[in-house]
């Protein structure tokens, strides 16, 4: 268990942003928040690794095949490390944040205001955004198999977003919309601060 990752686990939980059963004793929220930190550091464990194998690969191809020195190496793994925490906490915790109070205050009216938002805006937003089924994420997985992972799980959201408002979505990487959505992708991810491939 790392302590970075334990530190964001209790910042949410400390806050009251995210809440235990008030009938644990103090033990038992311990023992979750323990397990809860494992789990998504094995999470962001496994996705920095796919990251910096992603990264170094990218990098040897700019460099005409010759491999990245220890240095390079050494950052390049840093980068996806700290990408993949990020990518983990948004996902796992601040995104039940947003969608924890969203569903609190939401009115009988709430889904029609949602359903008035263009999908453009909304599949950015974790509130607003259709979650990917299995499906989904085996497609994304076909149509941009050479990006990297965390353009995969941006694209993901877009397509499923696109697919509950019944809009055509790619079918494989030579599809039109393979191009045109990319871009989309693209700016999500330099919105939040990640490298764009």
């Amino acid at each position: 268990m790392t302590v970075w990752m334990r530190q964001a686990v209790d910042d949410v939980y400390s806050r009251g942003l995210l809440g235990l059963p008030e009938v644990w004793s103090a033990q038992q929220k311990e023992r979750y928040l323990e397990i809860l930190t494992e789990r998504l550091d094995t999470k962001a464990a496994d996705l920095s690794t796919e990251l910096a194998s992603s990264a170094i690969h990218e990098w040897t191809q700019r460099h005409q095949g010759r491999h990245p020195n220890y240095e390079t190496t050494l950052r390049l793994r840093t980068a996806a490390q700290q990408s993949a925490r990020e990518a983990i906490v948004r996902q796992e915790l601040y995104n039940k944040v947003a969608t924890s109070s969203y569903d609190e205050e939401a009115q009988p009216e709430a889904s029609a205001r949602v359903s008035a938002i263009p999908w453009e805006r909304r599949w950015t937003h974790p509130a607003y955004r259709a979650e990917p089924s299995e499906d989904i994420e085996d497609l994304t997985d076909l149509v941009w198999p050479e990006r990297s992972a965390m353009f995969r799980v941006k694209a993901a959201y877009l397509l499923a977003t696109r697919l509950e408002d019944g809009l055509e979505i790619p079918d494989g990487p030579d599809h039109r919309l393979a191009r045109t959505l990319a871009p989309q992708v693209e700016q999500e991810l330099r919105d939040d601060g990640y490298p764009v491939e």
